[in-house]
């Protein structure tokens, strides 16, 4: 009888470890990456949304300092898949695995040691989350972006938010 009982608060200890230590198994992707969005990459047929950024939207459109409109959400995209082309990407799940409305993972990701939220804050791909954790705030980053006119800041746009909340109402790009 008691060897029964030491088995079974083994097997009770050993339960409870898996099950405690679940979640940490599942908090790390890692693999060939495709470019959904500027802000937003699927590893292994799951998508990553980058913490603590908004990027330009694939359709979205901006007008640089002459004017001209160009496809900034589709040039950001461009941009992050050639940043990203041929290096291991590694995205950490934020939030215990819980997802957006969107389905996707909340995620900091990094092709080898770059931070990848962090280069398209400040290539001027991406606007910067400003109650983002101050450990991935990229406010200085876009600081720097807008000050050297990079990407999206080289002319006027519409915040990535803003642009979104248009399309939803049924305005035009």
């Amino acid at each position: 009888m008691f060897q029964f009982v030491r088995l079974s608060a083994a097997i009770g200890i050993l339960f409870f470890a898996f099950v405690s230590f679940w979640p940490a198994l599942d908090k790390e992707h890692s693999g060939p990456v495709r470019v959904i969005e500027a802000d937003t990459i699927e590893i292994d047929g799951e998508r990553h949304r980058l913490y603590g950024i908004d990027a330009v939207e694939h359709d979205q459109t901006c007008r640089r300092r002459d004017g001209e409109t160009w496809l900034c959400g589709r040039q950001a995209a461009a941009a992050l898949a050639q940043f990203i082309e041929g290096r291991t990407v590694t995205c950490e799940v934020r939030g215990g695995g819980k997802r957006d409305a969107y389905g996707r993972f909340i995620s900091v990701c990094y092709a080898g040691g770059d931070n990848i939220a962090a280069w398209a804050s400040r290539s001027g791909w991406a606007v910067a989350d400003p109650d983002a954790n101050r450990l991935y705030n990229y406010t200085s980053d876009e600081g720097t972006a807008r000050f050297l006119r990079r990407g999206i800041w080289d002319g006027t746009f519409d915040p990535p938010a803003e642009w979104r909340r248009r399309q939803q109402a049924g305005g035009q790009p």
